[in-house]
C-alpha cells in the first residue's frame, strides 16, 4: 500500500513533527496521501467517501503523532489508522447481520493483514485482484491469507461451540 522508497525521508519528517515543525506535516502528507487515497478509494468505491476518510485519517495522524514511538513504523501506523477509519465508517452503515458474521473479538484476533483481506473480500466484496491492488501485495498472498483467516475464524467458532 505505502511505498518503501521514502521510508528514510518519512522517518525524518516524523521526528521533525515531534519537534513541532509544521512544514514537515505538509511534506509527509504529500508523500503519502496518494497511496492513502487509493486505499480508501478501493474500500469505498467512491471518491467523496474516500476524501472524507483521508481527511479523518490525516487529522488522526496530526493529533496522534506523538503516540508513535518509532518513526520507522510510520507507514505501518498510517496503514492501521487508514484501515480503522475505513472499517469504522463501513461498519457504521452495516446491518446487524454483518455484525453477527463478524464477531468483533474473532475479527480482532486475526493478524492485521488477514483483517484487511477478509474485510475487503467479505464486507466490501472486492475481488482478489482489487484487494491485491489496494494492499500492494500479490493476488496469491491475498488467496493464502483469505484462506488462513477463514480457517482461523472457523477454529474459533468450533472452540466456542465446544465449550457450550
Amino acid at each position: 500500500m505505502f511505498s518503501k522508497d521514502h521510508s528514510g525521508e518519512l522517518q525524518k519528517l516524523v521526528m521533525d513533527m515531534w519537534n513541532d515543525d509544521t512544514e514537515s506535516f505538509a511534506k509527509l502528507y504529500c508523500l503519502t496521501v496518494d497511496d492513502t487515497f487509493n486505499y480508501c478509494r478501493h474500500v469505498f468505491g467512491d471518491d467523496k467517501q474516500a476524501r472524507e476518510a483521508v481527511t479523518e485519517i490525516y487529522e488522526n495522524v496530526l493529533n496522534d503523532i506523538l503516540s508513535l514511538k518509532d518513526p520507522s513504523l510510520f507507514s505501518a501506523w498510517l496503514r492501521r489508522i487508514s484501515f480503522d477509519v475505513c472499517y469504522r465508517k463501513t461498519m457504521n452503515g452495516c446491518s446487524s447481520e454483518v455484525y453477527e458474521l463478524f464477531n468483533p473479538d474473532d475479527f480482532s484476533s486475526l493478524p492485521f493483514l488477514e483483517q484487511q483481506i477478509i474485510f475487503l473480500y467479505d464486507i466490501r466484496e472486492l475481488d482478489e485482484k482489487a484487494i491485491a491492488n489496494a494492499l500492494g501485495v500479490s493476488k496469491n498472498l491475498v488467496k493464502t491469507h483469505l484462506l488462513s483467516a477463514r480457517n482461523h475464524i472457523l477454529q474459533l467458532h468450533e472452540a466456542d461451540n465446544g465449550t457450550e
